[in-house]
C-alpha cells in the first residue's frame, strides 16, 4: 500500500468509534427544564459612590441588599477582591457566596453556590455617579424548576424592595 492510502484508513479506523452511536449514547438522558428568573432593581442614593460601595461590600450591607445571611464568622468580613467567598444561607438553603467580578466603586458580581447544587444564582451590582449622589442597579438572576416560579419571583421581588430600605438606612449611618 502506498502511504497516502494508509493515513485515510488509519483516520477512519480511529474515528469510527466516535462516529457510530454506542448503546450508551442511544439512550436519551432525562432533561429537566428550568426558568431563568431575572429581577432588576434600581435606586438613587444621596451619597457618594465611595460610601455606597463600602456598604455594598460590607457583610451587613450585602445581606441587607440581597437577603443572604452570612455565618457568625463573617460579620466583619468585606468583599474586597475576586475570589472572596464566605458561607451563607438564604431561605432554607445553605452554601457559599463567591465574588466573580470586582471593579472597585463600579461593579460587584457574586455567585451563590448552594450546597445541594440544585440551581444557579448570581447577583450583579453596578454603581454610577448621578446628580443626586449614586445610582445603584442590581440584577438578581436564578434558575427555578418548580411549578410556582411566578409566586417565588414575587416573593424575591418583594424581599428586594424591603432590602433596599434596609440598605439605604445603612448608607445613612456611615
Amino acid at each position: 500500500m502506498r502511504p497516502s492510502r494508509i493515513l485515510p484508513l488509519f483516520v477512519a479506523a480511529t474515528l469510527a468509534p466516535l462516529l457510530v452511536p454506542s448503546a450508551i449514547h442511544a439512550e436519551v438522558m432525562p432533561v429537566r427544564r428550568a426558568a431563568l428568573v431575572f429581577i432588576p432593581s434600581r435606586m438613587e442614593i444621596q451619597a457618594p459612590p465611595a460610601r455606597v460601595w463600602s456598604v455594598v461590600c460590607s457583610t451587613r450591607g450585602f445581606e441587607a441588599l440581597t437577603g443572604f445571611a452570612t455565618g457568625p464568622g463573617a460579620a466583619k468580613r468585606v468583599l474586597s477582591r475576586l475570589g472572596d467567598s464566605m458561607p451563607a444561607s438564604i431561605w432554607s438553603d445553605k452554601g457559599r457566596l463567591v465574588v466573580t467580578g470586582f471593579a472597585p466603586q463600579k461593579e460587584l458580581r457574586v455567585a451563590w453556590e448552594p450546597e445541594n447544587a440544585s440551581y444557579l444564582c448570581s447577583t450583579r451590582i453596578v454603581l454610577t455617579r448621578s446628580a443626586g449622589g449614586t445610582t445603584l442597579e442590581m440584577w438578581d438572576r436564578y434558575s427555578d424548576d418548580q411549578p410556582n416560579v411566578d409566586e417565588t419571583a414575587k416573593k424575591v421581588s418583594d424581599a428586594t424592595a424591603r432590602g433596599e430600605a434596609a440598605f439605604r438606612a445603612l448608607v445613612g449611618r456611615k
